[in-house]
């Protein structure tokens, strides 16, 4: 019997590379597959003015209308907080932007950020409330999806691909099904290994790309207001869903050390590969 080829397809979404893979013909075209992650990119950059994201956080302090694609992203936001104790809070886009990450990175690094005097960020709960179809956000405060939504996005790719399928969303992966082999889809590490992932999501969070002026980098700390200075410089995570991995590794480069060792006992997280600034690369398997 002839294997059907692996097909993959590649373009540039939410200002990084998208990489696509069916085994066979993808259930839904990648084209369509882009035209779909570019409307999403239109309703949740923070970097469109007219996109759907940012007339909510205009509208900060009085109730706004919001779609239904928005309103589910909205309670995975608040979902997350609560699982990660408010490490990883959407709310964090005024301290993101006093740290100096105003503009898209496709347009250069950016500016070294004044000195300011951060606060901590209140819970998710205390500033995000939600009706059927629409939501408040407390005054002050707007919402920021970088640390949600490339997960999320990649698991919804490989649904839309098929039973036996992968997707790369900025270097956030998930996989569908066997792979080309049977033995799972590659997935190349940090590290230089590759993992051979079936039914689950891969995805790393560090403070060494984005990084601009003397301390600055996109991982803020909502206890402090400030970019985050934990123990653990960077952060792979293999976990059922890409959704649930992103967020993984986010919230463990924030917390550091005690945080990793919480949430590896979740059961929805199976391995951690942690970077970590008193000694090198840790291998953290969810159970021995």
């Amino acid at each position: 019997m002839t294997t059907a080829p692996t097909q993959r397809y590649t373009c540039s979404v939410f200002t990084c590379d998208v990489t696509l893979a069916s085994q066979g013909a993808p259930a839904t075209p990648f084209a369509e597959v882009q035209r779909r992650l570019h409307a999403l990119d239109r309703r949740y950059s923070r970097f469109r003015p007219d996109s759907e994201l940012s007339h909510l956080n205009a509208a900060a302090g009085r109730w706004h209308p919001v779609s239904a694609d928005l309103h589910a992203m909205l309670r995975h936001a608040l979902a997350v907080a609560a699982a990660s104790a408010n490490l990883v809070n959407a709310a964090m886009l005024p301290r993101l932007l006093a740290a100096g990450y105003v503009h898209s990175w496709t347009t250069g690094t950016p500016p070294t950020a004044p000195p300011t005097t951060p606060t901590p960020v209140p819970p998710l709960a205390e500033l995000l409330e939600l009706r059927r179809d629409t939501a408040r956000l407390a005054p002050g405060y707007g919402i920021d999806v970088g640390a949600l939504a490339k997960g999320r996005w990649a698991d919804d790719i490989v649904t839309w691909l098929g039973p036996n399928s992968a997707a790369s969303v900025g270097g956030d992966v998930t996989c569908r099904g066997p792979g080309p082999d049977g033995d799972g889809w590659p997935v190349n590490l940090p590290n230089g290994h590759v993992l051979r992932v079936r039914d689950g999501g891969v995805a790393t969070s560090g403070i060494g790309k984005r990084r601009w002026g003397t301390n600055g980098h996109h991982l803020i700390d909502p206890r402090t207001g400030r970019p985050a200075t934990s123990d653990i410089t960077q952060s792979t995570v293999l976990a059922r869903t890409g959704a649930c991995a992103d967020w993984v590794a986010s919230a463990v480069v924030i917390g550091g050390s005690p945080t990793a060792a919480h949430l590896t006992t979740r059961t929805d997280v199976h391995h951690l590969w942690l970077t970590r600034t008193d000694r090198g690369a840790a291998h953290e398997p969810h159970k021995p």
